[in-house]
């Protein structure tokens, strides 16, 4: 975030599914416990923050986790996320995400459906932008991306993916950079279609905490006008994860390096963003952006109640559901692939804590604190970051 906000966090460990206080009684431990081995789960995390820019925000993150009624046991749990956020300049984002997987796993559905009237920052495009070129505008957005996956081996995905979002950029700073006719492609908002191709290979233990094997993915989408575009760019995508077990399998280290690159004329909104809840943390995403980045992190994970990290009890007390993580992350963004250096490198770090919400599921609750260019960002979100 640019600027720090008041954060309070309500109800994370009380009245709601997600916790209860260390005062509970054993019966009701017992009732909570039980939850957690059901193939079914619904999680509610209110939040209230403050920042100039918005105002008073009022939010949800509610999420649905479950398997299908006939599910074979190595299928992995499906989840459908709805965070609502409102303010009381009257701006709005509402986001619906899900991850279907079917038949032991043979079938992957990802989408998002998102509409939002919300107030973001740009500070241009590069990867040395400063800090006063930063500038408040508002824009009116509707975005479907929804993609498909099915398995070709025992650890091979290959599918498609189709993505569509029109922007109308509604209020811009008068002296800023976005109102400058021809300066920033798609300045005044734009429509993009693309379609492409996505591969996967996953060797990971579990899809939302892993403690072994390799991730990689890549998906190349092409935007144009047959499709309804009104910007021409292609878009390759690469993301690569390994999870590795320490001190006798009880702790994890995670590695994650993420690279993008767009030819052609992407928007400003479609080029490749720093930052973010996922990768670069302490950066607000989008801080800077252009059509080629590169990003990397490390995170170690570790247990602070219990012994392992990875627990998969069915009844774990309340005290010893808890976890910490510290966190590193390096990237950069470019013109192209051969202006992509490691001068002016940005960098990252924070630490986090876990709080166990689905032990049996290894889903977790994370609240990260990140430091990066701005004042420190805060996250609060339903499972791993990568």
């Amino acid at each position: 975030m640019s600027r720090w906000s008041l954060i309070l966090i309500i109800c994370i460990c009380s009245g709601s599914v997600i916790a209860q206080s260390a005062q509970e009684t054993d019966s009701t431990q017992t009732e909570l416990d039980s939850l957690s081995s059901r193939s079914s789960r619904f999680i509610v995390l209110p939040i209230i923050s403050y920042s100039p820019e918005t105002s008073l925000r009022l939010g949800a993150v509610g999420a649905y986790f479950f398997r299908g009624k006939n599910a074979q046991p190595g299928t992995q749990l499906s989840s459908i996320r709805l965070p609502l956020n409102y303010t009381l300049n009257q701006q709005i984002k509402i986001r619906m995400s899900y991850d279907i997987f079917l038949n032991d796993n043979r079938h992957i559905f990802k989408g998002v459906a998102e509409w939002i009237r919300f107030p973001l920052l740009f500070w241009g495009i590069g990867n040395d932008t400063p800090d006063d070129n930063e500038e408040i505008y508002t824009t009116r957005t509707m975005t479907f991306d929804i993609s498909y996956l099915a398995k070709v081996s025992r650890e091979f995905f290959l599918g498609g993916r189709f993505i569509q979002q029109s922007s109308k950029i509604t209020e811009v700073e008068e002296d800023g950079l976005l109102i400058q006719e021809g300066l920033i492609p798609g300045n005044e908002g734009a429509q993009t279609s693309g379609l492409g191709i996505v591969a996967r290979i996953d060797k990971r233990d579990n899809n939302y905490n892993a403690a072994i094997g390799p991730f990689i993915q890549a998906d190349l989408i092409t935007y144009q006008s047959w499709l309804g575009s009104e910007y021409e760019f292609t878009k390759l995508r690469f993301d690569l994860r390994h999870f590795i077990q320490t001190f006798g399998n009880r702790h994890v280290l995670a590695f994650n390096l993420v690279t993008e690159h767009n030819w052609g004329d992407p928007t400003f909104e479609t080029m490749a963003l720093l930052g973010g809840d996922q990768i670069m943390r302490g950066h607000y995403l989008g801080r800077f952006r252009d059509k080629t980045m590169i990003a990397s992190q490390i995170e170690y994970r570790f247990p602070l109640g219990r012994r392992n990290w990875i627990d998969e009890r069915e009844k774990i007390p309340f005290w010893e559901r808890w976890g910490m993580v510290g966190f590193l992350g390096a990237g950069n963004v470019a013109p192209s692939l051969s202006e992509l250096g490691f001068e002016d490198l940005k960098s990252s770090w924070g630490f986090g804590l876990r709080y166990a919400a689905m032990p049996k599921e290894r889903l977790n609750i994370r609240i990260d604190f990140g430091f990066g260019t701005q004042t420190p960002g805060f996250y609060l979100n339903i499972r791993e970051s990568f």
